[in-house]
């Protein structure tokens, strides 16, 4: 076996579970693995495999491979390989190794549920709670998506969301800053003034400032969010090459410098059509919903004991 199947048994080990409860018959395949059974029957009469007891002559009927009662079919079995392929697409589920592998993985789950059945762990309280919390959100998963499937948001309604959020729909912002900070007003108000006069605020920066960045000049590189709120203030104030006045922060007095303003354009409508469609598309679908629900609440009899709520 090559050491990319063996690190993929891992993986399926970990995902057999999920893969299992994938594809169009989950509900069959919970009651499949959950039904209640002490029956074994015979595959066939063959020569076994002495490591893992799996018979070699084929199951009976359309099964794929047969566990006692339980079965899997051609059909169901490529539901969860395709299932298994979202979940990890490097691996190659056409690859005989790897079905193969899948498949053992399905057996060996398979032979762990028939003793838990056997054991009477699908009669626990927090099982059978489980299961039925699993089927009630499926359940209502499918409806919704049958309620809203043809929901949608049209190009037009999507340009209209985009020319009313325009202004807010803009390129983040960023700022390219260097600071000064001493650690008096006075030698603050100092060196703001020797500034004015055309001194080099990276060198000053070196000479005199007390902060981390002093030993790059002041340079704090590219700013996507401010500091602390009086910085945000101060830059928000200046164009680019300006400096500004004087302000109290954590390590002191500071100065700061912009050197660079980037984004804060509005986002071409092409650039994020796709997200506004999806993003509108989800909240009209939401509406829906709501509005179905509603239209229930009022046609049936809901009764609430606000006592015992309390």
């Amino acid at each position: 076996m090559s050491t990319k199947i063996k690190n993929f048994a891992v993986i399926i080990s970990c995902l057999i579970l999920t893969i299992s409860l994938s594809g169009c018959d989950m509900i069959s395949s919970i009651k499949e693995y959950f039904s209640k059974s002490d029956e074994t029957e015979q595959i066939g009469q063959t020569e076994k495999d002495s490591n893992k007891g799996i018979e070699k002559k084929a199951p009976s009927g359309d099964a794929l491979a047969q566990v006692g009662s339980w079965s899997i079919t051609k059909q169901e079995f490529e539901e969860k390989l395709k299932a298994l392929k979202q979940a990890v697409p490097e691996y190659d589920i056409e690859d005989p190794e790897v079905r193969s592998l899948v498949l053992e993985e399905l057996i060996r789950q398979q032979l762990l549920i028939n003793e838990a059945e056997k054991a009477g762990f699908s009669e626990q309280k927090d099982i059978k709670a489980a299961m039925e919390e699993f089927r009630r959100t499926l359940i209502v998963r499918e409806y919704v998506n049958k309620l809203t499937k043809d929901v949608t948001v049209s190009d037009s309604e999507a340009r209209l969301f985009y020319n009313e959020k325009k202004d807010l729909l803009i390129e983040p912002v960023e700022w390219y800053v260097s600071e000064i900070v001493v650690a008096t007003e006075l030698e603050a108000t100092e060196i703001k003034a020797e500034l004015l006069k055309g001194s080099d605020f990276a060198a000053i920066a070196i000479d005199k400032s007390i902060s981390q960045s002093a030993s790059n000049g002041g340079d704090l590189g590219i700013l996507k969010e401010e500091p602390f709120p009086k910085m945000a203030e101060a830059i928000l104030s200046l164009d680019e090459g300006q400096v500004s006045s004087v302000f109290k922060g954590p390590e002191g007095h500071y100065i700061v410098k912009l050197n660079e303003k980037k984004g804060g354009e509005s986002i071409a409508y092409e650039d994020i059509k796709e997200d506004i469609i999806k993003n509108q598309t989800a909240l009209k679908q939401q509406q829906e919903v709501l509005n179905f629900i509603e239209k229930l609440r009022n046609q049936a009899k809901v009764k609430i004991n606000e006592e015992l709520l309390k």
